[in-house]
């Protein structure tokens, strides 16, 4: 709940236990990929699914929730990620959410969230950090 007493969207996807099935679909996904799995080759499953759940719960309104990954900029300073990939990434994490029947307002919430992250993700410094 938010300090308002409305659901947040973390209540309204379902909380932890749908939030979790989501992003253990949604990295299984990412990691068998033919187009981005690769880039997971030396990651881990379950540290790239933990901070998945961290980082979506924490911006769905989970207030109990602390991302503890690094800053996602730094995290991903030393791995080159093309404009391709970040949307390959996008497409497989709409589709996840679109199949898992995550409410529309929650998807365009994750959506515009993770578009945000684009500059951080991708290293392009020619555009503001949200």
């Amino acid at each position: 709940m938010t300090a308002g007493g409305q659901p947040s969207l973390f209540d309204e996807l379902g909380g932890e236990p749908v939030l979790r099935s989501v992003i253990r679909t949604f990295v299984d996904r990412m990691f068998s990929d033919p187009m981005i799995g690769y880039l997971f080759r030396n990651a881990s499953r379950e540290r790239v699914a933990d901070k998945e759940y961290e980082l979506a719960a924490q911006h769905l309104g989970a207030g109990d929730v602390v991302y503890t990954g690094k800053p996602l900029g730094a995290a991903h300073a030393q791995h080159r990620i093309l404009e391709g990939q970040f949307a390959r990434r996008l497409h497989i994490l709409r589709c996840t959410l679109e199949e898992s029947g995550a409410p529309p307002h929650v998807i365009a919430h994750w959506l515009a969230f993770t578009e945000r992250l684009r500059p951080l993700v991708l290293g392009d410094d020619s555009s503001c950090a949200p």
